[in-house]
């Protein structure tokens, strides 16, 4: 049995150098995966298990893996640039838009999640109605918020909850803009009821008169392969927007499920059929327990560049995130790499001015491997991924 098995320390001071010189056995994988499943839970609904059992592409992003464990990431690569202003569930970092996680909780566990820490420990709590109305108070406050963001968590798993969010907000002359941010469709497509439609139809108030005072309400849906767009999801989607409301989808290349051409081809192929706008090509982020899962940035740029010759559809955004925001980037893009500590970073001059985001987001300085150059502007350094071949199991 390999050393690494009979150290005192918890599963996740192996590094992933120490993986590639260690040959696992089946039954040190099986003690390893049950030291990850002690840290983060995991978590299907019936109906996503249904899938699972047809496709490789959807278990691998929800089976527990040995991998997780490996000594890798942080614990929250996102949350780091925010600040709640002593109010839990809001977080802002930018001038126009607002972000409410009214929980943190979700029917199923993606095991990319970047709120993993908090999402698969299970242990981090609800807003309450205090926290709700203050987080209201101050958006309220801020004419230059006109977008507020719903995440979680999922907020269609909570339908009651988000009800009472949506009359707060509606009660804010200033934000025409709101946006739900689920998953829930591909865990609970059954959830997804003329009811909750109406619901969620009545905050979309466009105007034909002046288009600039009415308001928005879209949502935003994560899909990460076709095979997740089964008949009973393309029925709930169809509902949705039958009640009038944009979709837009958003995808994080994973490695082994989604990072070639053909499968984010056949993807957004099936979004444009369905009414879903192409939105972001996410790379996935830094995350503990995620080393597994995240190809280089590079890959993905390639992967677009095959499409490139395609129509427009199948050009999403492609972004990393840093504490301080997105990184868009696209075919062509030349990537700036410096190595600190022996691991490889991407450095970027991001479009964001450093005393606007520590104004925003109440910080008193910028995030770990951030500085400010010359002209104003935050200098960002990303942990890169890389396109290893892994041996999944079956």
């Amino acid at each position: 049995m390999s050393d690494i098995l009979t150290r005192p320390e918890r599963l996740v001071k192996i590094t992933p150098e120490e993986l590639r010189s260690t040959a696992f056995t089946v039954e040190e994988k099986i003690k390893l995966r049950r030291d990850v499943t002690r840290r983060f839970r995991g978590g299907v609904t019936p109906y996503l298990s249904s899938l699972i059992k047809k496709s490789d592409a959807i278990r691998r992003q929800f089976v527990p893996y040995y991998l997780e464990g490996l000594d890798f990431g942080r614990d929250a690569p996102f949350e780091e640039g925010k600040n709640n202003r002593g109010i839990y569930g809001i977080e802002r970092i930018y001038e126009d838009r607002a972000v409410l996680t009214p929980y943190f909780d979700c029917a199923a566990y993606c095991r990319y999640c970047f709120k993993k820490t908090r999402t698969l420990a299970g242990d981090a709590p609800v807003m309450s109605e205090d926290n709700i109305r203050r987080a209201l108070d101050y958006i309220a406050g801020d004419p230059r918020i006109d977008t507020v963001l719903i995440t979680g968590g999922d907020p269609l798993a909570r339908p009651d909850m988000l009800e009472g969010i949506l009359d707060g907000i509606a009660l804010i002359p200033h934000v025409n803009k709101i946006r739900i941010g689920t998953r829930h469709i591909l865990f609970n497509p059954e959830h997804i009821t003329g009811e909750l439609c109406r619901l969620l139809a009545r905050y979309n108030k466009p105007s034909t008169v002046d288009p600039l005072r009415g308001r928005s309400l879209s949502l935003g849906v994560s899909f990460n392969h076709s095979d997740e767009l089964t008949v009973e999801v393309a029925e709930a989607l169809q509902r949705i927007t039958a009640h009038g409301l944009g979709i837009r989808g958003q995808i994080v290349l994973l490695k082994g499920i989604n990072d070639d051409a053909a499968a984010l081809r056949a993807l957004l192929d099936r979004f444009v059929m369905l009414s879903i706008v192409p939105y972001y090509l996410f790379h996935c982020m830094d995350v503990t327990g995620t080393y597994h899962l995240r190809t280089s940035v590079q890959k993905g740029i390639d992967i677009l560049s095959k499409l490139a010759s395609r129509s427009g559809v199948y050009a999403p955004t492609y972004v990393y995130v840093t504490p301080v925001g997105k990184h868009r980037i696209g075919p062509g893009s030349r990537l700036d790499y410096q190595f600190i500590d022996g691991k490889k970073y991407i450095r970027s001059v991001s479009p964001y001015v450093a005393d606007e985001f520590l104004a925003f987001s109440g910080q008193q300085k910028l995030p770990p491997l951030h500085s400010r150059n010359e002209d104003g502007f935050v200098v960002s350094h990303y942990l890169d991924g890389d396109d290893e071949v892994l041996n999944w199991p079956t």
